[in-house]
C-alpha cells in the first residue's frame, strides 16, 4: 500500500511539473532554456515512479543505507538546480549592468547634442 501511494505520489509531482513546463512553454512564457531545466527536474521523480526499488538497489550496490543515499540525492539535485538557477541570475545580471551602461552612455551623447543645438541657437 505504501509503494503504491509512494509511487503515485512521485507520478503526480513529475508529471506535474512536466505539464507546467510544457504549459508555460507553449504560452510563451518560458525560455526553452528553463523549460529544460524543470523537465530534466521532473524526470527523476517519474523515474522513480515506475522503477521504485532503483533506490534500494543502488543503496545495496554502494553499500550506503537507503535513508542516507536517499538525502544524498536529493541533497545533490537541489544544490544542482540551485547552482543553475544561480548562473542564470548571474548572467541577467550582467546583462542588465551592460544595459545600464549603454543608456548612461546614451543619455550623455544626447545631453551633449542637445547643449550642442542650443550653442548653434545662440
Amino acid at each position: 500500500m505504501l509503494l503504491l501511494f509512494r509511487s503515485l505520489f512521485l507520478i503526480l509531482f513529475g508529471g506535474s511539473i512536466l505539464m507546467l513546463t510544457i504549459r508555460r512553454l507553449s504560452q510563451y512564457k518560458l525560455k526553452e532554456r528553463y523549460a529544460l531545466i524543470f523537465l530534466f527536474t521532473g524526470l527523476p521523480f517519474l523515474g522513480l515512479a515506475m522503477w521504485p526499488d532503483a533506490m534500494g538497489i543502488l543503496a545495496s550496490w554502494v553499500h550506503i543505507e537507503y535513508r542516507t543515499l536517499s538525502l544524498m540525492f536529493v541533497s545533490v539535485f537541489l544544490l544542482l538546480m540551485v547552482l543553475e538557477l544561480l548562473s542564470i541570475v548571474s548572467q541577467q545580471d550582467r546583462k542588465i549592468t551592460t544595459l545600464a551602461q549603454m543608456v548612461g552612455i546614451l543619455m550623455e551623447k544626447q545631453e551633449f547634442a542637445n547643449q550642442k543645438q542650443e550653442e548653434q541657437k545662440n
